[in-house]
């Protein structure tokens, strides 16, 4: 059995780990992105309410939650383009989830995109925004492109750079760059103030390429 052959089989492995890999932690990286938004947002909706300036659209984001499911993203639309922040960040999170549950991503993405460029809200929520839509987009985007739609949440200095940094170093991995990708997981798995998750994701990354 030639070297050659055994190195063949062991990379079609290593892919095979690596694919089992972002199957077994994508769906959770989702999951807190998704948390961090709800969380977030949730505190901005509650300052409105207590404020007591913005029954109007929560009445609106409910009644649209109450449509038929064909009708609820349509109905979402007056809250978004509302000046209400709180229910503008989660209606358009809901709507774009809504078309990611149609199969729709692309216009998922395009739906957090006109909210990072429109919206007047704090950077924070637009860090979300990038971080989903660059989830939606990583079997579909080169590096490059996802390193542009992430320039300015890899230096927010909020936290999300880090779940960035997880992000493009799995574009790295997908295009081939493994030494690339090596080097980021290396800089999360050391660096103190990277959050555990991210920190174990990188690390069983890591495993993997240097078997």
């Amino acid at each position: 059995m030639s070297d050659s052959f055994i190195r063949e089989v062991d990379e079609d492995i290593r892919q095979k780990q690596l694919q089992d890999l972002w199957k077994r932690f994508g769906k959770f990286i989702i999951g807190i992105a998704v948390g961090i938004v709800v969380i977030v947002a949730g505190r901005a909706i509650y300052t409105n309410v207590v404020e007591s300036k913005y029954s109007e659209q929560a009445a609106n984001f409910s009644s649209a939650l109450k449509q038929e499911a064909a009708a609820i993203s349509s109905a979402l639309d007056p809250v978004i383009s509302s000046d209400v922040d709180g229910y503008k960040i989660v209606a358009t999170f809901k709507k774009a989830e809504l078309a990611v549950t149609d199969g729709n991503n692309a216009e998922a993405v395009k739906i957090l995109d006109q909210f990072i460029q429109t919206a007047g809200v704090a950077q924070i929520y637009k860090d979300m925004a990038s971080i989903q839509a660059s989830m939606l987009e990583l079997d579909t985007a080169t590096t490059d492109q996802l390193r542009a739609r992430l320039a300015l949440t890899l230096n927010s200095g909020n936290g999300f750079q880090y779940l960035a940094e997880e992000l493009i170093a799995l574009s790295e991995l997908k295009g081939g760059d493994v030494d690339a990708a090596k080097e980021r997981f290396l800089a999360l798995t050391e660096n103190l103030e990277v959050p555990n998750g991210v920190k174990t994701r990188a690390e069983q990354y890591l495993s993997v390429i240097d078997e």
